[in-house]
Parts: structure tokens; C-alpha cells; sequence
């Protein structure tokens, strides 16, 4: 039996070093056991195991930040200890799969993987920190000169936005705001927004392909093929979409893409990407310069060296790409829309009820936005917390709550969801 001293050890920790690693009631597991088979009706369930989350909370707020399953735990701990006791086995510059620290290494194994993911050319990807630094790559790198116009909307998170801010205050490109509606009407009402707003000065396209604030997902393969025959330079961040629904690059053909894993793939915080179309990325210059800042023959290389980081995370991202290929591509996204489908099928049944995600089921996948009549988002929130210890993440005064759906999450607890909302609706 594993017991909670066995577990530490597995981890290289100590009862100092975390005294409080959350474990299931029967304290066993093996951070490497295989998963349950995928014709077994208990899957969802035995699959929460992976996860160290407390059985008495439930996390609704993948939106802000996700749930590393056990397995990136070990394997970043793994490393960190390697770092701590064992560096100087390291042959300086000997940058093996199982080795790395340096920050030389082309972490094609990792990209691969990521390509595959979102099906796309590895040779395209560069790995960052997270959405914020990939998108102040392209906005830094791109040529733009005075008067021209990047378009983006007024849903954007000021990570994706900011850095065209500053290219518009430091070299005269004009940031042009489109008003996109909350709650999206359909997906064509979005494409004639977003096309009429096209003038012979635009130059650059960047929008969220699934909006932060509404979870709504736009038409990105119609936008992008409509930018493309205007000659526009199209960008989307992609922060809520890895993990949270099925993404391919080749199928949308945008000519950049930003995304993160730390999110809806479980991976640890500081790990992003960014994809940028080879026969494009050629043209986007280094904005963090390492040895390979001019390397045309790689150039997500250029773009993924720069400068010792902490790698050890970059073991747990390898364990969470892993962890998702193992679950299956499309069952995790199938079931992050499944519960986010059934939240608001039940959600709607309440009159007092009101959301901010479309109404159009295609447009949604595992992210709810709405209110309850009379109620603020942090009352909803701490009522959430009171009743059922489960944590939705407030939207302010208007926009009520963003309500996450994940792997880890269960029927059972939609279901109480939806029960405390109806209770809370009432007065109760």
C-alpha cells in the first residue's frame, strides 16, 4: 500500500517540504498507473484520480487557471530534485531529452507533440511563457509602419491586446476596435462585423478564437479565409481553446496562432506557444535574441531559445501532453463540452437566469457566462461557496459569473450546480 510517507518519497519530498498533498480517502495511487480502459462505464470517474484536487471542493474556474493531473506534478518535482542533487552529472551543453537546463535545445520532442495537437508544422511553433509574451512576439515582430490599421475587438484580454497598444503609441499604427455583441447572436452576425470593418489600410487581424468574457467561439475559418483575399495578416489567441475544444490550424488557416497550457491541458504555469505560418514567420523578427535569432532553417527555434528558464516545467508540459493524447484527443474535448452542454441545458430552465455565451450550442464549449437576476457576480460566486464549496470565478456587477467545465468534473456536480443556482434564484 502507498501510503502518504510513500507518496512523498515518490515525489522526492518531504513531510516539511508539503504537509498538506491533498489525497484521495483511500491515500493510494501511482502517479503512473495506467488509465482506466476507455470502454469502462466508470472511466470518468476513475480518471478523477489522476487529479489531486480535494474530494470536498469543486473547481469550476479552468478559465483562469487549470488542474495539473499527478503525473506533471512528479514529473516537474522529478527534474527540480535532478536540479538540486544531481547537476553535476550534467556534461555542460549536453542537452539529452531527459537532461536539458540550458536553454540550447531546439525542444522539438515538445513541439512535435504540440503540432500534432493542433495540426500544424512544428517547424512553426516556438514555446514561450504563455499568451502574453507569444502575442508581444508577433506584435513586436511583424513590419508595420505609421497609418496602418490592426482591427481587433472589444472582447479582447488586455494580454492579447496590450501589445498592439503598444505598437499604436510607439510607431503610429492605428488600433481600430470593433464592437463584437455579448451575447453573440449567431456566427454570421460576427463575419459581417468583422468583414465590414476591412479598409485598404488594414493590415493586421487579431481576435480571441474563443472569447475570454463569453466563452463564445467566433467563425475563424470564414474570418481568416475573408482577411486572406484582402492580403491581412490574421492572428488569433487561442488562451481558452487548447484542451477546451478541438483545434487545427491547417483547417482555420490563420496565419498566427497564440495559445497556452496551463489552462485547459493541466500543464504548469509558464508554458505557451506560439504558431506562426513557416512560410510567413520568416518575416517576423526576434524580439528576444539568443544564438538562433536568425535561424530561417528553424524558425520556432529562434523564437523558443531565449535564455535559461525554468525547464522543469517543460517536463510537467511533456507529462500533460502525454496525459491528453492518453485520455484521447477528441473524448476530453467531447466531454468538456458535454458538461458544459448540460450546465446549460439545466441553467436555462430557470426564467431568472440570464447569459452572456450564445445561444447557438456550436458556439460553446466548456465555458458558461451568465447571471441571476438581482444578484452580482460575487454574490453568486460566495453562494456558490457556501452552499456546495465550488468555485465558479465572479464577473462583476453585470456579467454575473464564468463557469468552467473540465475533465475532472463530474454529472453529479453539474447537477448540484444547477440546484444551487435554482436556490439562490429563488432566495433561498
Amino acid at each position: 500500500m502507498m501510503t502518504r510517507r510513500n507518496i512523498l518519497k515518490s515525489l522526492g519530498l518531504t513531510a516539511l517540504a508539503l504537509p498538506s498533498l491533498p489525497l484521495q480517502a483511500s491515500e493510494e495511487w501511482s502517479a503512473l498507473a495506467p488509465l482506466p480502459d476507455k470502454d469502462d462505464p466508470e472511466y470518468w470517474t476513475k480518471l478523477r484520480k489522476e487529479f489531486m484536487l480535494s474530494n470536498d471542493k469543486v473547481f469550476f474556474n479552468t478559465g483562469t487557471v487549470g488542474v495539473m493531473p499527478r503525473r506533471v506534478v512528479e514529473a516537474v518535482t522529478k527534474h527540480l530534485n535532478y536540479m538540486a542533487k544531481d547537476v553535476a552529472d550534467w556534461p555542460y551543453k549536453d542537452d539529452s531529452k531527459e537532461r536539458f537546463i540550458s536553454g540550447y535545445q531546439d525542444l522539438m520532442f515538445i513541439r512535435t507533440k504540440v503540432g500534432r495537437m493542433i495540426n500544424c508544422d512544428p517547424k512553426g511553433i516556438a514555446l514561450t511563457d504563455n499568451v502574453t509574451n507569444a502575442m508581444s512576439y508577433i506584435a513586436n515582430g511583424v513590419d508595420l509602419k505609421a497609418g496602418d490599421e490592426v482591427i481587433t475587438s472589444n472582447q479582447e484580454h488586455p494580454g492579447g491586446r496590450c501589445s498592439w497598444e503598444v505598437r499604436e503609441k510607439r510607431d503610429g499604427v492605428v488600433l481600430k476596435q470593433i464592437e463584437i455583441p455579448k451575447p453573440i447572436e449567431s456566427a454570421d452576425q460576427v463575419l459581417d462585423i468583422v468583414t465590414k470593418s476591412f479598409t485598404s489600410k488594414t493590415k493586421v487581424l487579431m481576435l480571441s478564437h474563443m472569447i475570454s468574457g463569453s466563452g463564445a467561439i467566433i467563425p475563424a475559418k470564414e474570418i481568416c479565409a475573408a482577411a486572406k483575399a484582402k492580403g491581412i495578416f490574421t492572428v488569433l489567441d487561442g488562451a481558452q481553446t487548447v484542451g477546451n475544444m478541438r483545434v487545427d490550424i491547417r483547417d482555420i488557416g490563420c496565419d498566427a496562432y497564440v495559445g497556452c497550457f496551463h489552462k485547459w491541458i493541466g500543464a504548469p504555469a509558464g508554458t505557451g506557444f506560439m504558431y506562426v505560418d513557416p512560410t510567413k514567420i520568416k518575416d517576423v523578427w526576434t524580439t528576444v535574441a539568443s544564438a538562433q535569432w536568425d535561424n530561417h532553417e528553424d524558425d520556432g527555434y529562434r523564437f523558443t531559445q531565449r535564455g535559461t528558464g525554468n525547464f522543469s516545467i517543460l517536463f510537467g508540459l511533456d507529462a500533460a501532453l502525454d496525459f491528453y493524447f492518453e485520455v484521447g484527443h477528441e473524448r476530453w474535448t467531447d466531454r468538456v463540452k458535454f458538461l458544459g452542454d448540460r450546465l446549460r441545458t439545466g441553467l436555462a430552465k430557470n426564467k431568472k437566469v440570464k447569459f452572456f455565451h450564445p445561444a447557438d450550442p456550436a458556439m460553446c464549449a466548456g465555458i458558461s457566462v451568465y447571471t441571476i437576476e438581482g444578484l452580482t457576480g460575487t454574490q453568486i460566486q460566495d453562494g456558490y461557496w457556501a452552499k456546495g464549496k465550488m468555485r465558479p470565478r465572479s464577473m462583476g456587477d453585470v456579467y454575473g459569473v464564468r463557469h468552467s467545465t473540465h475533465i475532472f468534473n463530474s454529472e453529479a456536480e453539474i447537477d448540484r450546480a444547477i440546484a444551487i443556482v435554482n436556490e439562490l434564484a429563488s432566495g433561498r
